[in-house]
């Protein structure tokens, strides 16, 4: 990472089913799938899909709210200060933006259980977003080396019998003492049980629990289904938290206010959404900002 670049973290809720399209028709449980990581099989947003619609309703944002725009005599005279105002932000076609989205990932997993929703993540994934994980008193909580076929609860799960994730049945560990983590309140109250599962067992639960919808093609002239248009695709299920960072290039213009743009897009996100099938009822997402900033030299508090 560039050491000129301060990384802020963002985390999203889905609030609807997320789908962001892989593009095009592929053999197998699914007609249209949902974007991957092709390293671990396990769905993403990609960083094009994250800052393309934050763009766009940051443009929306500024026509609506900033003075100089608001005082154009038109919308389309608005919206051409809004864009240009953006373009020192986000970049055009001729150079490139002071911002630097990177792909979102799936940091907690929502999966069906007896106990209620349960949370599913990996040590890796919460090390790399929360760092040294602390119960209510402070304590670091230990996580072991290796977690094989196992669930090991670090919030909310009754460890007294094993706990299914919808279909598959797994031995419970608790955490030692039977401490619980306390996550930054923005995620804590999001979560209400958690625990922490093998990388290879995250990819075949996640993908087993994706939701799956049927849909079938609408005449534009008739109003009715077209004869053999039936399809099928798939979901990331709401209740998702995701995490995504966002890369400031100090270097060019250290004076951008990240936490400003997430605020200012932040209610068009939760009306509005992200990706495809929104006519659907897909793609609201929530958005919460992590206090401090990530840089190569270590952490530094940011403004809220």
């Amino acid at each position: 990472m560039n050491e000129d670049a301060g990384i802020k973290r963002v985390y999203t809720r889905a609030l609807d089913p997320v789908h962001i399209g892989a593009g095009g028709y592929r053999l197998g449980r699914v007609d249209n799938t949902i974007v991957r990581d092709p390293a671990t099989d396990v769905p993403k947003v990609p960083g094009t899909s994250i800052a393309g619609v934050v763009r766009a309703f940051y443009t929306v944002y500024l026509m609506e709210n900033d003075n100089e725009c608001k005082s154009k005599s038109n919308e389309e005279e608005k919206k051409k200060c809004a864009e240009e105002k953006a373009k020192l932000v986000f970049g055009d076609e001729t150079k490139k933006g002071i911002l630097r989205f990177y792909d979102g990932q799936i940091v907690f997993f929502p999966v069906s259980s007896i106990q209620g929703t349960v949370w599913i993540t990996t040590k890796e994934l919460i090390e790399y977003w929360f760092g040294e994980i602390k119960d209510k008193n402070g304590e670091k909580i230990a996580i072991p080396d290796e977690i094989d076929n196992e669930a090991y609860a670090i919030k909310g799960i009754n460890t007294d019998k094993p706990l299914n994730l919808s279909w598959l049945l797994l031995k419970v560990e608790k955490a030692e003492n039977g401490k619980e983590v306390v996550l930054p309140s923005e995620i804590d109250k999001w979560v209400k049980r958690i625990v922490l599962v093998s990388e290879k067992l995250f990819s075949h639960i996640v993908n087993d629990n994706l939701e799956v919808r049927t849909s079938v093609k609408i005449d534009s002239d008739t109003g009715t289904a077209e004869a053999g248009k039936l399809f099928t695709y798939e979901a990331i299920p709401r209740g998702t938290v995701f995490g995504f960072e966002i890369g400031v290039d100090k270097h060019r213009d250290g004076s951008v206010d990240v936490n400003k743009i997430i605020n200012a897009v932040s209610p068009y996100f939760k009306l509005l959404g992200i990706g495809g099938m929104g006519t659907r009822g897909f793609g609201r997402i929530e958005l919460a900002i992590e206090q401090k900033v990530k840089s190569q030299g270590g952490e530094t508090n940011a403004q809220s």
